[in-house]
C-alpha cells in the first residue's frame, strides 16, 4: 500500500477510535438527544458517517453495491434503502427513529471492511479518474478519499461536543 493510501487508512482509523470513545456509556436518551431542533443526535451521525463511507467509497469509487443493500442492513432499519441522511431539515430530525446503537455499529464496521479492502486495491488511475458525485459533479478519487476524511471528522467533532454538552467535561 502506498504511503497515500496509508495515510487515509491511518485517518479512517483515528476517527473511529475517536468515535468509540465518544459513545462509550451513553444511553438511549443521551444517543437520541438533539441539542435543537434543528441539530442532528449523536445515533443520526453514528447511522450517516457508516452511510457516507459505504457510499462514498464502496458505491462511488469501488464501483461496487452498497454493504447497506447488499448485505441487507437496508431492511434491518426503517429507512428509505437509498436514504443516507443528506438535506435532513428539522422535521426529519424531529422524525428521526430511535434505533441501536450496537446494530448502527454492526454495519459500520462491516462496512469499513469492505471500504479498506476498496482502498488498498486502488491504483494510481483510480485516485487520478473523474468519479460523479450525486449532484453530477465530477471529483478526482483522491479527492473523493480526503472529503471522507474530512467530513467524517467533521461529525465526530459534533458527537463529541453533543457528548460534552450531555456529560460535561472529561464524562
Amino acid at each position: 500500500m502506498n504511503e497515500f493510501k496509508k495515510a487515509i487508512v491511518s485517518g479512517l482509523e483515528e476517527y473511529l477510535s475517536g468515535l468509540y470513545k465518544a459513545i462509550e456509556g451513553l444511553s438511549e436518551a443521551e444517543l437520541n438527544w438533539q441539542p435543537s431542533l434543528e441539530s442532528n443526535s449523536i445515533i443520526y451521525l453514528l447511522w450517516h458517517m457508516g452511510r457516507v463511507e459505504d457510499n462514498w467509497i464502496n458505491k462511488v469509487i469501488g464501483g461496487n453495491e452498497t454493504v447497506w443493500i447488499r448485505d441487507g442492513w437496508n431492511k434491518k432499519f426503517p429507512f428509505n434503502e437509498e436514504d443516507y441522511g443528506k438535506g435532513y431539515n428539522k422535521q426529519d430530525l424531529a422524525n428521526f427513529p430511535s434505533i441501536d446503537k450496537d446494530l448502527v455499529m454492526q454495519f459500520y464496521n462491516e462496512q469499513r471492511k469492505e471500504i479498506l479492502k476498496v482502498i488498498e486495491s486502488l491504483s494510481e488511475e483510480d485516485l487520478n479518474k473523474d468519479y460523479k458525485r450525486l449532484t453530477g459533479e465530477l471529483k478526482k478519487g483522491y479527492w473523493i478519499l480526503g472529503h471522507v476524511l474530512v467530513e467524517e471528522s467533521q461529525h465526530l467533532g459534533q458527537v463529541a461536543y453533543i457528548r460534552g454538552m450531555i456529560k460535561g467535561l472529561d464524562n
